[in-house]
């Protein structure tokens, strides 16, 4: 009985870990969406399309380009005109 017991409690803090993470990763997100949005050339609405065009949550935004994280390299998929 008392081994089952640790088992449920292991499960229940496992699960309450894995949702924070989630809820944590799905904030950054947002969080990158904001600042970037605050600080950019590039408008909210084109990063939007760039992430959602190139199914990813990251872009990489320098002065000069906007860049996403494809096979362990930052390509560039937009330049400053």
């Amino acid at each position: 009985m008392k081994n089952s017991g640790t088992t449920i409690w292991r499960f229940v803090y496992t699960m309450l870990f894995l949702c924070i993470a989630w809820a944590s990763l799905l904030g950054y997100s947002r969080f990158v969406i904001y600042n970037a949005g605050r600080t950019s050339w590039v408008p909210e609405t084109q990063i939007r399309q760039l992430m959602q065009y190139h199914g990813t949550d990251v872009l990489r935004i320098t002065q000069d380009e906007v860049y996403i994280f494809r096979n362990a390299k930052w390509i560039p998929v937009l330049k400053r005109v």
